[in-house]
């Protein structure tokens, strides 16, 4: 898989699984490891993620803070 570079830092940004607070839905959160207020962002489309999940046979688990 390939990397996404933080724009700030060119770190690896970390794809993680999240399920949201009030909603419970799944959604991807990709975060700068080196610092998170460089770059945090979230891809909510629901048919997206949705094959997302069933193309690498994960399930939303996280709690909604991006803490699995």
């Amino acid at each position: 898989m390939n990397t996404i570079g933080c724009p700030v830092c060119a770190n690896p940004l970390s794809v993680k699984v999240a399920r949201g607070r009030k909603s419970n839905k799944p959604f991807i959160m990709l975060k700068c490891d080196k610092d998170g207020r460089h770059f945090r962002g979230f891809i909510t489309d629901q048919a997206y993620v949705k094959r997302v999940l069933d193309e690498h046979n994960l399930r939303g688990t996280g709690t909604g803070s991006g803490v699995e």
